[in-house]
């Protein structure tokens, strides 16, 4: 799968606090200093939603990834999503 690079604000992670793997990206997300939308699917109902739909499964942690066109890309694994921020950096 080929993810075009995107502009940080376009760019939302589906997590959970509780979640292990959701805390090994958050910490990347940090790490890295970018600027990346949380969206807890435990606190906020329409998050859990939005990730069901647009990603076809509930599972976290779930980096959304705006494109250019209005559509989006969904990146599942923790691994592949700091892969994914690393080499965009």
């Amino acid at each position: 799968m080929t993810l075009s690079v995107v502009q940080p604000n376009d760019m939302a992670l589906y997590h959970y606090d509780s979640c292990p793997f959701c805390a090994k990206t958050r910490q990347a997300i940090n790490e890295l200093e970018l600027s990346v939308e949380l969206r807890n699917i435990q606190i906020n109902h329409q998050h859990r939603i939005e990730l069901q739909q647009g990603g076809n499964k509930t599972q976290v942690p779930c980096l959304r990834i705006g494109q250019s066109n209005g559509q989006a890309q969904w990146l599942y694994e923790s691994d592949d999503i700091i892969n994914f921020l690393r080499n965009r950096k």
